[in-house]
């Protein structure tokens, strides 16, 4: 089959183009998945430049965001049938699953991400757990669908599974112009929310205001903290932080008594100082997610297939181009999300 693999961790250039890649046998609970798009995600370059603590075997495939057709159903199971048309719920979840966390079935350990402790889905084939797919409806396209799962899903978790977002309430968020930032966005606003972003470069400014931003920064050039206290005196409601080090003590600020940081990444770093006498003094809400479950993920799919949420895409790439479209990400010169398509 056709296939991006790695031989070794390093720059876009690792990324090799086959198409004699073994085609992949599925478990009795899975299906064979006949991928048409993938979308990139920055843990797609985290991967392939050695993720810190994980041994990945060679050969390897990334990619945890896919949508396709099933080309092969589960064993002696008729919930999905050949020809539907899906997308995927981006890790296999582990069998023995602790019933103290309910619905939230991926913080059990054990969990295994596409793209990382397992192969992905640079691929024309990939074998997925048959409990992992959600139904896509015509009017939904396969690149808008593989756009869905890891940056969809972690911001409708933020906005709808943490706390209750009320109308007239305000969201920010740092670098709303990603994939996770354009999706929050627009959640936001289906709660009601005035919503506030900030970007890096003035021209992504337009994009964020046509979802529903309220109030757009760049925070190269604009006083953020100044700007979102004349927009919003008493603080913001809700803020996600994926950026770490370099934004928290902002973030910190920024929140107003009762509010809620999300933790989301840390594209800086992995440690933050912490006010503890503030924190508890202003009654604030440290909340730490990634992704979220598989019952908001259907959710989320769901408002999609209504055509109630827009899947922002930069650019599609060929299968073959995946090295050029690793470059794009890591430039940041981009709106939304970047996707691969395999014909």
């Amino acid at each position: 089959m056709k296939a991006v693999i790695i031989n070794e961790h390093g720059s876009a250039d690792v990324l090799q183009y086959t198409d004699n890649f073994p085609t992949p046998t599925p478990a009795d609970n899975e299906v064979l998945l006949k991928v048409h798009a993938v979308s990139l995600n920055r843990v797609d370059t985290v991967v392939r430049k050695g993720y810190p603590g994980q041994t990945i075997p060679m050969p390897h495939i990334l990619g945890g965001d896919m949508a396709g057709v099933v080309a092969q159903s589960a064993k002696n199971s008729d919930k999905f049938k050949v020809g539907e048309r899906v997308v995927v719920y981006p890790v296999k979840l582990p069998e023995e699953r602790d019933p103290h966390y309910g619905e939230n079935t991926f913080l059990n350990d054990g969990w295994q991400f596409f793209g990382m402790q397992r192969h992905g889905a640079y691929a024309e084939y990939i074998a997925v757990p048959e409990e992992n797919l959600v139904k896509i409806s015509d009017n939904v396209s396969f690149e808008e669908a593989a756009a869905l799962p890891i940056a969809g899903l972690t911001a409708y978790h933020a906005i709808f599974g943490t706390i209750d977002l009320k109308p007239d309430d305000v969201f920010f968020i740092w670098g709303g112009s990603g994939g996770l930032g354009t999706f929050a966005v627009q959640l936001a606003k289906q709660k009601g929310a005035k919503v506030i972003a900030t970007v890096g470069k003035n021209e992504k400014k337009s994009v964020l205001e046509s979802l529903g931003a309220d109030l757009v920064l760049n925070h190269h050039e604009d006083d953020v903290v100044a700007e979102t206290r004349k927009f919003a005196p008493k603080g913001v409601d809700l803020l996600i932080d994926y950026v770490g080090p370099a934004t928290f003590d902002k973030s910190f600020s920024l929140v107003r008594k009762n509010g809620t940081i999300v933790a989301c990444g840390m594209l800086t770093g992995m440690e933050v100082k912490l006010h503890y006498q503030q924190f508890y003094f202003r009654h604030l809400n440290l909340r730490g997610i990634f992704l979220g479950p598989m019952n908001e993920f259907v959710e989320f799919v769901e408002m999609k297939n209504q055509g109630r949420i827009k899947s922002h895409i930069h650019q599609v790439f060929d299968l073959k181009d995946a090295a050029d479209a690793h470059r794009l990400l890591e430039s940041g010169n981009y709106v939304g999300k970047i996707v691969l398509k395999i014909s």
